[in-house]
């Protein structure tokens, strides 16, 4: 899928199975945020108050209620 700079958008898992996707950003810089919560092994919804502050770095913004699981 294609989403606009700037667009909101989400994805659900909605399996016991963890979940791997594979995201292609450009113009590059974006994926320092994934670099960062990879190192850190940052967990939803356990880390959000430091994803929320990794994201900002990265001029991500997280909207709207966080999404139930299924």
């Amino acid at each position: 899928m294609f989403v606009p700079r700037g667009k909101e958008h989400t994805f659900r898992v909605v399996s016991d199975t963890p979940c791997r996707h594979l995201v292609i950003l450009t113009p590059g810089g974006f994926e320092g945020f994934f670099s960062e919560m990879a190192a850190n092994a940052y967990r939803i919804p356990e880390d959000m108050p430091a994803i929320a502050e990794c994201a900002a770095r990265y001029r991500l913004s997280f909207t709207g209620p966080p999404l139930e699981r299924a």
